[in-house]
């Protein structure tokens, strides 16, 4: 008879919706599944949200109706491994580290065997957040942050050993080409043209609030942002994509990555669609991290302000500018070798503007970065690093017997 395969509880950030969160879970379920193909892989999410994850095999509702289910999924799981995304920080929300304290503490209770494995970490700027992110760090057995910056946000709340293992997305492998193909034809844009491709956000103040903007939003409360300083990003995005259309003879795909009301990237690239009247412009909205990956392939030149986008567009060996909000830009490009190509959006407009953007796509354009070959390697390790975290000191599991 077969053998059962393991059960690994991930929890992470919201792969319903974020598409780079959706990348970091199939990342991480692909790998488990390609080492223990009877792996079963448990996520909190919806069934009816975008494509299929692939290796998941059970999808635990999230909210109140899904508290049961995951702690029964706790008790039966041979190892629980808290993944990837940006989930132990309080620039958006004040509320989020002690949630995560208070769910890793309840599932600790339920199940010894729970990691933390490539996590993001920090900014922790509030009093409670570090006590709670000590509270989380001591309820996991081992502990890993995605980069250096992360590591120093949750060194100064313990004394616990942090491993910096790399975003998972790393792994994760491109849809085939054709796909990408039938997309862009789809879009009216022909595949061999130069393409700019731009993944744009909002930004937020640098302190969040108590309540979490996806509770706002659903409550009808306003998320406070500085209007203008975004209207200024959207004319400096004009003026700079115009002028590098041209030069490159390039279209515009507009690809945002996280189309959900409280964070609306398909909004703001629609406000930017609006206002760019000289050049030819696309949207898409794509769900599927792999197929997004494999039109990022596409294209001459990456600008990002998600991470995502950035390290998805470095494996397939694009030019990247990165208009970063928070240190993990920072973190990312450091360990893709890059010393150039992040325009703080901290810095804007006071330090940078449409001049400043050209040039760093410029540079971009100009360089020697072999990022393919680096994303290769780099994600080699995080594979490494991944099958540790997720089986090291498991037993193999036997078939059962069935009696005649």
């Amino acid at each position: 008879m077969p053998r059962t395969g393991l059960r690994i509880l991930l929890l992470g950030g919201d792969a319903d919706h974020n598409v780079g969160d959706r990348a970091i879970v199939s990342a991480l379920s692909q790998c488990i599944v390609s080492h223990d193909p009877c792996a079963e892989v448990s996520i909190v999410g919806s069934r009816s949200t975008g494509p299929r994850i692939p290796g998941v095999t059970r999808m635990i509702p999230r909210g109140a109706s899904g508290i049961a289910g995951l702690c029964r999924a706790a008790v039966a799981a041979d190892r629980i491994l808290v993944a990837g995304g940006g989930l132990f920080q309080d620039d958006d929300s004040r509320a989020k580290m002690p949630y995560w304290a208070a769910r890793i503490s309840l599932l600790k209770s339920l199940n010894p065997r729970i990691a933390g494995h490539s996590i993001g970490a920090g900014p922790l700027w509030h009093v409670e957040s570090r006590a709670a992110a000590r509270v989380a760090c001591a309820a996991l057995t081992t502990v890993s942050v995605r980069d250096r910056f992360a590591q120093a946000a949750l060194a100064a709340c313990t004394s616990r050993s942090i491993d910096v293992v790399p975003d998972p997305a790393f792994m994760l492998e491109a849809a085939p080409r054709g796909d990408a193909i039938d997309l862009l034809r789809s879009l009216d844009v022909m595949p061999g043209r130069p393409l700019i491709v731009v993944a744009a956000r909002r930004w937020f103040h640098s302190r969040g609030g108590f309540v979490p903007n996806v509770v706002k939003t659903s409550a009808g409360i306003g998320i406070a942002r500085d209007e203008r300083r975004f209207e200024l990003l959207l004319d400096v995005l004009v003026d700079g994509l115009t002028h590098l259309a041209k030069r490159l003879e390039a279209a515009v795909l507009l690809l945002p990555s996280y189309n959900v009301a409280h964070e609306g990237d398909d909004a703001v690239c629609e406000a930017l669609a609006s206002r760019l009247s000289d050049v030819s412009v696309r949207m898409a909205r794509i769900a599927d991290p792999q197929l997004y990956k494999a039109v990022l392939g596409h294209a001459s030149l990456i600008i990002s302000s998600r991470m995502h986008p950035l390290i998805l567009g470095a494996g397939m060996g694009v030019p990247l500018v990165g208009l970063s909000y928070n240190d993990k830009f920072r973190g990312l490009f450091d360990q893709l070798g890059m010393a150039t190509g992040l325009l703080p959006l901290d810095d804007f407009p006071d330090r940078w503007g449409a001049r400043e953007m050209i040039a760093a796509a410029e540079a971009a354009l100009g360089g020697q970065d072999d990022l393919r070959h680096r994303v290769v390697f780099v994600g080699s390790a995080v594979r490494r690093r991944t099958l540790e975290a997720a089986f090291a000191g498991l037993p193999e599991r036997t078939p059962e017997v069935v009696d005649a």
